[in-house]
């Protein structure tokens, strides 16, 4: 998740639009768990989505914003 938004900004940077594509599908796998854990918990579809988009917005940017230190790490 955390690679393929780091990839889509820089495509981004380097103009290729394409990144655009990595960028969402980042966001998508950073979602993903979430969206299926509140679903399960709760069994309210609505409420489980719009909570997993802001915890996949979380998600991802921390992910982000972070991926030097976890790549030093490993």
């Amino acid at each position: 998740m955390a690679w393929t938004i780091g990839v889509g900004f820089y495509m981004l940077a380097l103009g290729e639009f394409t990144g655009l594509w990595l960028l969402v599908a980042g966001y998508a796998l950073a979602c993903t768990p979430a969206a299926f854990g509140l679903l399960i918990a709760t069994g309210r579809f609505w409420t489980a989505l719009t909570h997993a988009l802001w915890i996949g917005l979380l998600y991802g940017g921390l992910g982000f914003a972070f991926l030097d230190v976890v790549l030093r790490a490993i």
